[in-house]
């Protein structure tokens, strides 16, 4: 049950919502789901984004930028009409139910991080930026928003913004047991390539101990080589994420599975390499 004396609040601008959720107690509301994992009797105030501008997807040569109140159907159907963001969506339609996909908010999935999150890897692997309000508005790389522990502090995740570069091919692999169940984890990788050569790459991994990993050796071994069956077979190898063991599965056996899917999607990417 909600607090009997909960407050709703409409901020016009982000300086406003960003000094009430300075309060104890007092949250940001979008799609709402995030009451769904938080203890209510905890939350006093509701800070809703609606008249703060969050909701939109520009594209301007080659940036994206997807406002934080944005949904994932929202994104979906962005990049059905025009074939943008293939990478990202591939995780999102595959994220939870369709009512809930109506619901949940770019932002708000980035600001709570649950550890069964889609949206995390494809978007780290796409060394996505975002601009965030707290005492001042700056732009920062999502990976350097979760290293620093800013995540952890009050702020407004105002909008995230995407590199669009031909050049770059990527997939994503969720392990789930059926499709709209929370994902054990989310294998992502990004690899920008010239005359079938890899001139960089990037690779991570989420559900894993520690939330998420850089998979920083793997990218190594791949930058400067061929996208084929052998090189694939060692970056197999230098590919190392470490789980912890739960009721359904031992640590031993997820780190198996990812290696698994971690090399199928390199072996789906082989046939895109240009």
């Amino acid at each position: 049950m909600l607090h009997q004396n909960l407050e709703w609040f409409f901020p016009h601008t982000t300086e406003e919502a960003v000094k009430l959720i300075s309060q104890q107690g007092v949250i940001l509301h979008g799609g709402g789901t995030r009451i769904l994992k938080t203890s209510p009797k905890s939350i006093k105030g509701l800070v809703d984004v609606g008249k703060l501008n969050m909701n939109y997807i520009h594209h301007s040569g080659n940036k994206i930028s997807i406002g934080s109140a944005s949904t994932y159907d929202e994104v979906i159907r962005f990049s059905a009409r025009t074939k943008k963001l293939s990478m990202l969506v591939k995780a999102l339609s595959e994220a939870a139910s369709t009512p809930l996909r109506n619901r949940i908010t770019i932002g708000g999935s980035l600001k709570d991080f649950p550890i069964w999150s889609s949206l995390y890897a494809p978007l780290l692997a796409l060394n996505a930026q975002i601009e965030i309000a707290d005492k001042h508005d700056k732009i920062i790389s999502l990976e350097e928003y979760l290293e620093t522990g800013i995540i952890k502090t009050k702020h407004l995740i105002k909008r995230i913004i995407l590199e669009d570069d031909p050049q770059v091919i990527g997939g994503v692999k969720r392990f789930v047991l059926i499709r709209f169940e929370y994902p054990l984890f989310t294998v992502a990788v990004a690899l920008r390539t010239k005359q079938n050569i890899i001139s960089d790459a990037r690779i991570f991994i989420t559900g894993v101990k520690g939330r998420y990993k850089h998979c920083k050796r793997a990218e190594h071994f791949l930058i400067g080589k061929e996208l084929n069956d052998e090189n694939i077979q060692q970056a197999k190898k230098h590919f190392a994420p470490k789980f912890v063991s739960d009721y359904k599965y031992s640590a031993e056996y997820k780190e198996h599975a990812a290696k698994v899917f971690f090399t199928d999607l390199l072996q789906e990417l082989k046939g895109t390499v240009k």
